[in-house]
């Protein structure tokens, strides 16, 4: 697992209620206090983040009509093979 280095400034009642958790043996150091609490949030913010794409998505009528266009003319016989590559490089572009 490749880890990145961050560093937070805290207010110290944060800090030392996060200190007094390690010293009674709840998380063995600092960073991994700070992990889990992340882990934690993240966890949390699943079922909002999934909402929030969805709505994104199902709320943008120009992808929507975009869609619907594509599959009328994939049922019509009018649609195209794109190569992988060549998506790739459209979105590369953009």
């Amino acid at each position: 697992m490749e880890f990145k280095k961050v560093t937070i400034s805290l207010p110290k009642i944060l800090y030392e209620e996060g200190i007094q958790l390690i010293n009674k043996g709840f998380f063995s150091n600092f960073s991994d206090l700070v992990r889990s609490g992340i882990r934690s949030e993240f966890k949390e913010l699943q079922p909002v983040v999934k909402d929030f794409d969805e709505k994104v998505i199902y709320g943008d009528k120009e992808l929507i009509a975009g869609v619907k266009q594509s599959i009328t003319e994939s049922r019509a016989g009018k649609g195209r093979i794109v190569k992988a590559k060549d998506v790739d490089k459209y979105f590369e572009a953009i």
